[in-house]
């Protein structure tokens, strides 16, 4: 009888643990895994620019829309047009849905540029979402137009921050087909950099699809657009031709525009956040999804309209993953053309990505 006692009540105890095992399960499943957590997004560039711009504004809503309403950071890792950033990105985040990447279009041309420093793939990472904008718009300061064409005069100093952004093939096919006289130079850490050397004349063409800034410059005198980068003319900027519409007859074809295609690349590809290669496919939708409904939040379009002018919208993460591989896939021939260019005009080159 005693050794029955002995094993009812171990068995008992057996139970009763399993049970609250159980119970403690379920209410950890219970809880939403972002409770009581913080996101953090790494920036691949400095503050005040259009990357920088769409990570402030999905930081500032996302969170009401993520089961648990995590606390988001932000924190900025310019370097190297996005390089160091992503590197990081690649080989020191944990796949665990705390750490996204907000990158651009200029992540990916770094990619294909290659070289010893990319230590990342794009192709790689989980795509959440992202942004697209419309068409950059190429100003030129009034005091230097006379000097555009002209290739005896001093030559129109373009500036950029690292010489490879999508922007500047406008100005590379510009010289090499139209006859522009220019000069590039880059270097500034960014957009709020470019914009006062191009108020204080210390560069004379820069190109961003900043509206505001845009109307900002022309009020005050000191610029004029030459041309839009998309195949049709901005909504806000009617009177802007396209830069294929300046191109006219003298378009070049074949080769020649498959290349600039690759470097300028699609519109859709602008600004994107990711999670790391790894990260649970459970979380991944948690994201997705918070992202969409995100998007449709009338208080974000009002902001986005205020940061990025009318004519912005979301992308899918289908739809930019699909842009990235098929910008990477452009054939060696292409590659080696833009490598060419680049070294023509004196900007940066790498290693080509096989």
């Amino acid at each position: 009888m005693r050794s029955f006692r002995k094993y009812f009540f171990l068995a008992l105890s057996f139970v009763t643990g399993a049970f609250i095992l159980a119970s403690d399960i379920y209410a950890q499943s219970d809880t939403p895994y972002y409770q009581g957590k913080t996101i953090r997004i790494l920036v691949s560039s400095g503050p005040g620019g259009g990357t920088d711009t769409a990570a402030r504004l999905v930081s500032r809503f996302i969170a009401k829309y993520i089961p648990g309403n995590p606390k988001i950071n932000v924190q900025n890792m310019p370097g190297g047009a996005g390089t160091i950033a992503n590197n990081y990105f690649a080989s020191e985040v944990k796949p665990d849905g705390l750490t996204l990447l907000q990158d651009a279009s200029s992540g990916v041309m770094n990619f294909m540029r290659g070289g010893p420093t990319v230590k990342y793939d794009p192709r790689k990472f989980r795509m959440i979402g992202g942004v697209s904008r419309p068409g950059t718009l190429l100003m030129i300061r009034n005091d230097a137009r006379a000097r555009f064409t002209n290739r005896s005069a001093k030559p129109v100093v373009v500036g950029d921050t690292d010489g490879i952004r999508t922007w500047l093939a406008m100005t590379v096919w510009g010289a090499e087909y139209l006859g522009w006289n220019l000069r590039w130079i880059y270097g500034y850490p960014g957009s709020r950099e470019l914009q006062l050397a191009i108020r204080q004349g210390e560069i004379d063409m820069w190109s961003t699809q900043n509206a505001k800034l845009v109307k900002d410059l022309q009020s005050e005198g000191i610029v004029q657009i030459v041309c839009t980068e998309e195949d049709r003319r901005r909504e806000d900027f009617p009177e802007v031709p396209t830069f294929t519409e300046l191109l006219g007859a003298k378009k070049p074809t074949g080769l020649a525009w498959q290349a600039y295609n690759g470097w300028a690349g699609a519109p859709e590809l602008d600004k994107y956040i990711v999670a790391p290669e790894g990260t649970p496919d459970h979380l991944i939708k948690i994201l997705r999804e918070a992202f969409s409904k995100l998007m449709k939040d009338p208080d974000v379009d009002k902001e986005g309209d205020k940061f990025f002018g009318d004519g912005w919208k979301p992308q899918t993460p289908e739809k930019i993953e699909a842009v990235v591989n098929d910008q990477i896939a452009i054939p060696k021939e292409a590659k080696d053309f833009i490598t060419k260019m680049r070294q023509k005009y004196g900007l940066p080159t790498g290693e080509k990505q096989s």
